[in-house]
C-alpha cells in the first residue's frame, strides 16, 4: 500500500499482518523490514529466524482482551498499556526510514496485529478500513496507539 501525498507523514511501502506460526517458520519478505512481535501476557517469545533484510525486532507482551466497564478482567489478564503504545511509535519512528514494511504478528494474526496495522496506516495517511473488513482488530489496542499517536514524524 502507497501512503497518500502528504508531506507531514513518511511514505511506507507495505504493511505485513501475520501469525506466530508464519513469522517463526521464516516469512518471506521481499523487503527489508521491522518486526513488531506480540504474544500473551506469560508466553514465551516467538523464535524469529533472522533474514539479512530483518532490521529490527520489537517484542510486546499483553493479551488479547479489552477493558470493560460492564465486565471485570480477571487479574492474570493483561491489556496493553499506555506505554506499551507509546514504544511501538518510538520503534516505528526509529525504523521507518531505513526500511519498506512493517511485519506484524501476533498468536493468529487476527486482532491485536491488525490493530497495530490498522494505526499504522492511520498515520501514514493509509485509509484504515481494509483491516477493519479483513480482521477483527483490538479495539483497545487501536484506540491506545490512535491516543499516542504522533503528530508527526521526528
Amino acid at each position: 500500500m502507497k501512503a497518500a501525498s502528504n508531506r507531514n507523514r513518511p511514505v511506507l511501502t507495505k504493511i505485513v499482518i501475520t501469525d506466530r506460526d508464519s513469522i517463526e517458520s521464516g516469512l518471506l519478505v521481499r523487503s527489508t523490514y521491522a518486526l513488531i512481535s506480540i504474544r500473551d501476557a506469560g508466553a514465551k517469545r516467538a523464535r524469529i529466524p533472522k533474514p539479512t533484510a530483518l532490521r529490527g525486532v520489537l517484542h510486546m507482551a499483553f493479551d488479547d482482551a479489552e477493558p470493560s466497564a460492564a465486565m471485570r478482567l480477571p487479574p492474570h489478564v493483561k491489556v496493553m498499556s499506555r506505554a506499551q503504545a507509546q514504544r511501538i511509535w518510538r520503534f516505528v519512528d526509529q525504523h521507518l526510514a531505513h526500511i519498506g514494511a512493517f511485519v506484524l504478528n501476533c498468536h493468529q494474526g487476527m486482532s491485536r496485529s491488525p490493530a497495530v496495522a490498522a494505526a499504522l496506516a492511520v498515520y501514514f495517511g493509509q485509509d484504515d478500513r481494509p483491516f477493519w473488513r479483513d480482521y477483527m482488530p483490538n479495539r483497545h489496542v487501536y484506540g491506545l496507539l490512535r491516543e499516542t499517536m504522533p503528530d508527526r514524524p521526528r
